[in-house]
């Protein structure tokens, strides 16, 4: 039942990624092409930060031109690792608002537990 569904059973491990260093024009671009609200931003294999489009849609009011999404990304980022419990990963988006949260194992990015994905696994259950 839910009490044994992990991170890992509903992470999406097929991510998008993208460099500090990109610029946030193509940050929006990856987003909107692949319909995603979210992408975590990483060097190599290291989660460095994320970045939404909450974060672009506010810095639209501001002039973007060139700032890189080092600039916008949040870089203290609530992570949790392939085992922990979907009732934890639900109080940690609940109590931060956030819909989506890194599954990182050793520094290493594994994937992304996103609100929609839990969702659909609560329905399958149902």
């Amino acid at each position: 039942m839910l009490e044994d569904v992990k991170a890992r059973d509903v992470m999406v491990a097929d991510l998008i990624t993208v460099s500090p260093d990109a610029k946030i024009a193509y940050a929006d671009l990856l987003m909107t092409r692949h319909s995603i609200g979210g992408l975590p931003v990483v060097e190599g294999e290291k989660l460095v930060g994320i970045i939404t489009q909450r974060d672009i849609m506010y810095a639209r009011s501001y002039s973007v031109g060139n700032l890189e999404v080092r600039d916008l990304m949040s870089k203290e980022v609530i992570t949790v690792e392939p085992e922990t419990p979907l009732k934890e990963i639900l109080r940690l988006m609940l109590d931060n608002k956030i819909e989506r949260i890194p599954v990182v194992k050793d520094g290493k990015l594994l994937g992304l537990v996103v609100h929609n994905k839990i969702l659909k696994k609560v329905y399958e259950v149902l």
